[in-house]
Order: C-alpha cells, then structure tokens, then sequence
C-alpha cells in the first residue's frame, strides 16, 4: 500500500461522503437533466476513486527526516493540533 492506513480510512470516508450525496441526490430532489448529469459525474467519480484504492498495491515506506523521525510524526501532531499546545503557539 503506497499510502498510511489513516490516508487509506480518510479516502473511504470521502468516497462515503460522495455516496451519502449520490443517494440523496437521486432519491431526495425532483429528476432533472441537470440532476442526472451530477449523478452521473458523482458516480464516475466514485468509481474512480474506488479503482485507485483497490490498485493501490504498493509496498508502503515510511520516509524519515533529518531528524530521525518518520516524515508523518510531525505531520501527525501538526494535523491534530499538539505541536502547536506543546510549543506554546
């Protein structure tokens, strides 16, 4: 896998989120061609993304920095706020 399991999780919540959307759209809002359209585009997309998921057969390696640490460590605290708390910014 090319990619983090949290990138992995993160991708599969986007796909739900477009698939909530899809199902709304179609079943929720009165049929017109532009409704179709949208629905048609929200399902190609949704495909595509699943088929970069499943081709995603990549060894993962983790890239460390300078410091010793692995590239995401830093990136993780930053993402949740941490760094910030502890740095006192």
């Amino acid at each position: 896998m090319l990619h983090r399991i949290a990138d992995l999780c993160k991708k599969i919540d986007g796909i739900k989120i477009q698939s909530d959307r899809l199902y709304n759209l179609k079943y929720n809002n009165p049929k017109t061609t532009e409704r179709d359209i949208e629905i048609d585009n929200l399902i190609a997309d949704i495909q595509i993304q699943c088929r970069l998921v499943a081709n995603d057969k990549s060894k993962y390696e983790r890239v460390f920095e300078e410091n010793g640490l692995p590239k995401d460590f830093t990136d993780k605290f930053l993402d949740e706020g941490i760094w910030q708390i502890k740095s006192g910014q």
